[in-house]
């Protein structure tokens, strides 16, 4: 614990001393004769790179190719380790196109590499604990990224608008990724968040249009805000049974998710959690939900099965579900309680509730089906209808 609080307050400490610095303490050219520049640390035994003006150009900070940065420097005669890449080292350097870190840095600061939108590719050393706030932000020809399993925080938008960026492995050792970390990641396809992660923050995910899968461990208990909002390729997600919480907004827009399991752990659904999952024709609502938010299915449009668990139903607001899903799909309750949903706002607006076990389902989602015209017997507003020769009957063998 110690070591890790050392290592947080280092990086603390790099932060203020870059934010403070008028200028660079010193430069030395690399074994490529490349110039970089240093600063001292507070008791100048080490060395962090550091940008090479007195502010941070907002057009170009200088730096362009390939850059090594070596493990360690000789200045004045003394020997110094490099530990850090401190703020804004790399920030704006659009000719910048590869880096190498050596294994003697330990983090990785706020903007360190923000804006360079040349640079596709990145060795992260095993000696890195820490990826900053906004640390390769709108690296936008960035393709891939290893974090090793050194690594425990990634920071607030540290790869936000990274839009080259198609794949990422994040190791169990990261405990922390940070708001926004890897939103609007518009190629990213694929995500595994590893078992050490607690919580999927705000946002993270925001805006990764071609992810079509993610991995969500047993160890997460809540999924923040908007968390995989605008994801509109995810066509499926498996919530593990240690989530309590499904934020506002979490899977808003994400309108190609025609399957999500919902575990009997969460209590509460947020305002708009599946608002605008437009594939979506069926959902499941456990009996440990204790909240409902508003608009939290509506923008539904497909949606024509709901089967609630809630054994004591509670009040939702009209603006739950969509006024065409409360007259159109058919909600199924737990047996024996119908008469409680048909008794409580808003349940008691849908036009078709029913009991599960009653006998009257065929477990066919029935409204589809039938506009295929298939011939079978099928279920419509609550009523058994035969399909025969394109056209519908009632069980006295009536068109309707």
């Amino acid at each position: 614990m110690k070591t890790k609080k050392l290592v947080f307050l280092f990086c603390i400490l790099f932060s203020m001393l870059a934010t403070n610095a008028l200028a660079y303490d010193f430069a030395v050219k690399n074994s490529d004769g490349v110039m970089i520049y240093y600063n001292y640390n507070s008791n100048k035994t080490a060395v962090y790179v550091t940008y090479k003006s007195g502010y941070v150009n907002e057009t170009d900070n200088g730096y362009s190719g390939s850059v090594a940065i070596p493990k360690e420097i000789t200045y004045n005669n003394k020997t110094l380790k490099v530990t850090g890449i401190g703020e804004h080292a790399f920030q704006v350097c659009q000719g910048l196109t590869s880096i190498k870190i050596p294994n003697s840095v330990t983090c990785i600061d706020e903007s360190a590499f923000e804006d360079c939108i040349k640079l596709t590719s990145i060795t992260i050393p095993n000696s890195v604990k820490s990826i900053g706030d906004r640390a390769f932000i709108g690296c936008t020809s960035l393709k891939s990224v290893t974090i090793p399993n050194s690594v425990t925080t990634i920071g607030v938008y540290a790869f936000q608008s990274c839009g080259s960026l198609k794949s990422v492995t994040i190791p169990n050792s990261v405990k922390t990724i940070g708001e926004y970390a890897f939103s609007l990641c518009k190629n990213l396809t694929s995500v595994a968040i590893p078992n050490s992660v607690k919580s999927i923050e705000y946002a993270t995910f925001w805006g990764c249009s071609k992810l079509t899968s993610v991995t969500i461990p047993n160890s997460v208990k809540g999924i923040g805000v908007f968390a995989f909002s605008e994801c509109g390729s995810l066509k499926s997600v498996n919530i593990p049974n240690s989530v309590t919480t499904i934020g506002e907004g979490a899977f808003d827009d994400c309108g190609s998710l025609a399957s999500v399991t919902i575990p009997n752990s969460v209590t509460t659904i947020g305002d708009g959690a599946f608002d605008d999952c437009r594939s979506l024709t069926s959902i499941t609502i456990p009996g440990s939900v204790k909240n409902i938010g508003m608009y939290a299915f509506e923008g539904c449009t497909n949606l024509k099965k709901i089967v609630s668990k809630i054994a004591k139903p509670f009040a939702i607001e009209t603006n739950t579900f969509l006024d065409e899903t409360y007259s159109k799909a058919t909600l199924y309750v737990p047996k024996g309680i119908a008469a409680k949903y048909k008794a409580t706002d808003s349940w008691k607006v849908f036009k078709n509730i029913l009991e599960e076990g009653s006998g009257t389902t065929t477990g066919i989602d029935d409204i589809e089906t039938i506009a295929e015209n298939k011939v079978g017997k099928y279920i419509e507003n609550g009523k058994i209808m035969i399909v025969k020769n394109g056209k519908k009957y009632n069980l006295n063998g009536q068109a309707e």
